[in-house]
């Protein structure tokens, strides 16, 4: 009976690390999203010079860094979710030990 109220507490734990995750990742995501609209709404002019890179303007490179991080962002989701389905795997075959 100890045994279960321990798995349990083990898979409630890891609910809680998967949800602050996910929590951490969409609030890091719509902050980088909403950036760019906001930022062309009150630094126009800053946005439309040209950047470091000869004829690409700032918003256009902010807007391409946006398809970078969302590659990165489900790169590190993918990782992070086998892991999360690795530790679930484990926490299964010690209920069944």
């Amino acid at each position: 009976m100890m045994d279960v109220i321990k798995m349990e507490q083990k898979y409630l734990e890891l609910i809680k690390r998967k949800k602050r995750f996910i929590a951490l990742i969409l609030s890091v995501s719509f902050v980088f999203y909403f950036m760019l609209p906001l930022s062309l709404i009150f630094f126009p002019k800053v946005m439309t010079q040209t950047s470091f890179i000869p004829g690409v303007s700032w918003s256009w490179l902010f807007a391409f860094l946006q398809i970078l991080m969302t590659w990165f962002m489900v790169h590190l989701y993918h990782r992070k979710a086998k892991y999360f389905d690795k530790v679930a795997e484990e926490i299964k075959r010690e209920r069944l030990l």
